[in-house]
């Protein structure tokens, strides 16, 4: 296994994917990452202000191996994907982008970090800048999320890029999220087509 430094060291945007497909076990890995529950208590795999845990995954499979091509949502109790939508969105998904993102749709699988930005946004309404405090710790843990999910797949020898550039309503309705869940990152992984 590769020392966490040289992790860090070896993680870059990918944005060129082979068309192989991806173990299912890998993707797995990477959701726990992001939500997994770590101690007895319920705590997880990233800090949230006041142990709210806002965010929510969507896994939307387009080549992971022994899993239909569909979206799913990752169920944090049971560690397991329930199907949200039975059919591929990765297109969908790069149409909603902002400008030319065709990796979007190369990609083996996309996982987005949403969250419920009204249960963010009530739980700290008392916090000054009132109405936005919330919001930003939900952007805090979603960042803290990404990067673990990027630096697993860095580890497991899979390309990743973040991508926030997106039209953030069509996003919605092609992910089928209802407000206030909020579409905030995704995470396209896959094979490289190259080797960096």
């Amino acid at each position: 296994m590769a020392s966490f430094e040289h992790t860090i060291q070896s993680r870059y945007s990918c944005r060129d994917f082979s068309p192989q497909a991806v173990p299912r076990a890998l993707l797995d890995r990477l959701l726990k990452t992001a939500q997994g529950i770590t101690h007895a208590d319920g705590k997880r795999s990233v800090p949230s202000a006041s142990s709210l845990y806002p965010l929510k995954l969507l896994a939307i499979a387009g080549r992971i191996r022994d899993l239909d091509a569909a979206t799913y949502i990752f169920d944090l109790e049971s560690c397991r994907l329930k199907t949200h939508l039975d059919h591929d969105i990765r297109d969908a998904l790069q149409h909603a982008a902002l400008e030319e993102q065709p990796w979007i749709g190369q990609a083996a699988g996309i996982i987005t970090i949403c969250a419920d930005m009204g249960a963010a946004t009530q739980t700290f309404a008392d916090q000054p800048p009132y109405g936005s405090r919330g919001q930003r710790y939900a952007w805090i843990e979603a960042g803290a999320a990404a990067q673990n999910m990027q630096l697993q797949a860095t580890a497991e020898g899979l390309g990743s890029v973040l991508v926030a550039g997106f039209r953030d309503e069509a996003t919605a309705e092609a992910l089928a999220l209802e407000a206030p869940i909020t579409p905030l990152i995704h995470l396209c992984f896959g094979w490289p087509a190259a080797t960096q």
